[in-house]
């Protein structure tokens, strides 16, 4: 589940939303964050992508552009 989105971020660019549940990363099944970041670190970043998303009980599909990840301190 997505607990926030930066605002500016690709994420926010796509149109995610809190609350959204990210059901899969073209195509690719996403059972938790980790699958997420693990999926995001290949050859994604840079390339368009479709995510697919449960939001308020109905899947919609969002076209996004992964992008670095920024480190956190």
């Amino acid at each position: 589940m997505v607990a926030a989105v930066e605002p500016g971020s690709p994420a926010d660019q796509a149109g995610l939303k809190a609350g959204d549940i990210v059901l899969s990363l073209d195509g690719t099944t996403i059972t938790g964050a980790d699958d997420l970041i693990r999926i995001l670190a290949s050859d994604k970043i840079g390339r368009s992508a479709e995510l697919e998303v449960l939001r308020s009980g109905n899947r919609q599909r969002l076209s996004v552009v992964p992008g670095e990840r920024a480190n956190r301190a």
